[in-house]
C-alpha cells in the first residue's frame, strides 16, 4: 500500500470521527463544587437540553468532594474515607444521540486516577422510562469506549437522562476530561491493516 495513500486514509478517518463526535459534557461550563458532610447535591443548567446535577455521598470521617472547573471533573476522597459521586444530565425532551451520524459508542476521557479502586457505571434512560446500566471496573487513564449495543432496548433517538456514577474506595481520586459519543472506532482496524500492509511492502522492497 502506498504510504501516501495510507496517510490520506488515516487523516480522512480521524477527521470523520472528530466531525461525528457529539459532546455530552466537556466541563467547560458551569463551575461547581460539592463537598459532602454525608450527602450533597447541586444543579447547574447546562447543555444536553437540560441541566447537570452532581451528587456525592461519603463514608468515613474525613472530607470528600466533587467539582467542575476549567474543563475537568474531579472526584476526591481523603484517607479513611470513600465516596460515590454521580453526574447526571437531564433533558425535558428526548435528545437524539445519533442525529444522522453513526455514533455508536460513549467515550469517557479519564485524565488521571489514583489508588485505582474506582468503578464507573453509566446509566442511560429514554423517554419511555427504559433504563440500562453498564459498569467499568478498574479503568485506567485514557479514553474508555462503551458501546451503545450494551444498553438493550434503549431508544438512542429519545434519550432524556445520562448518569455517570463514580464509586471510589478509600483515598480514591479521579479526574475526567469529557464524556461524548463517537462513531464505531474503525480507525483501529484501518491502523492495523494499513501498518501491516506498509510493513509488508517494506519487507518486499528490502529483499
Amino acid at each position: 500500500m502506498n504510504k501516501y495513500i495510507l496517510v490520506f486514509l488515516l487523516f480522512t478517518t480521524i477527521t470523520s470521527i472528530n466531525a461525528n463526535a457529539a459532546m455530552i459534557d466537556d466541563f467547560n461550563g458551569g463551575d461547581m463544587e460539592v463537598e459532602a458532610t454525608n450527602t450533597a447535591t447541586e444543579d447547574y443548567i447546562h447543555a444536553f437540553g437540560g441541566k447537570r446535577t452532581i451528587n456525592i455521598e461519603k463514608t468515613g470521617p474525613r472530607k470528600a468532594y466533587s467539582d467542575v472547573m476549567i474543563g475537568e471533573y474531579s472526584h476526591n476522597s481523603a484517607a479513611d474515607t470513600s465516596a460515590i459521586s454521580t453526574i447526571t444530565w437531564n433533558s425535558d425532551i428526548g435528545v437524539d444521540l445519533i442525529e444522522g451520524r453513526t455514533s455508536s459508542y460513549f467515550a469517557i476521557e479519564i485524565l488521571s486516577i489514583d489508588q485505582g479502586n474506582i468503578i464507573l457505571t453509566l446509566l442511560i434512560s429514554d423517554i419511555t422510562g427504559t433504563k440500562n446500566t453498564v459498569s467499568l471496573e478498574n479503568a485506567g487513564v485514557g479514553t474508555k469506549l462503551i458501546s451503545f449495543n450494551l444498553f438493550s432496548d434503549i431508544n438512542f433517538l429519545k434519550v432524556n437522562e445520562i448518569s455517570l456514577e463514580i464509586a471510589g474506595g478509600e483515598s480514591s481520586d479521579l479526574l475526567l476530561g469529557s464524556i461524548s459519543t463517537v462513531p464505531t472506532p474503525s480507525i483501529l482496524i484501518l491502523l492495523g491493516v494499513g501498518f501491516a500492509a506498509f510493513s509488508f511492502n517494506r519487507r518486499v522492497t528490502i529483499k
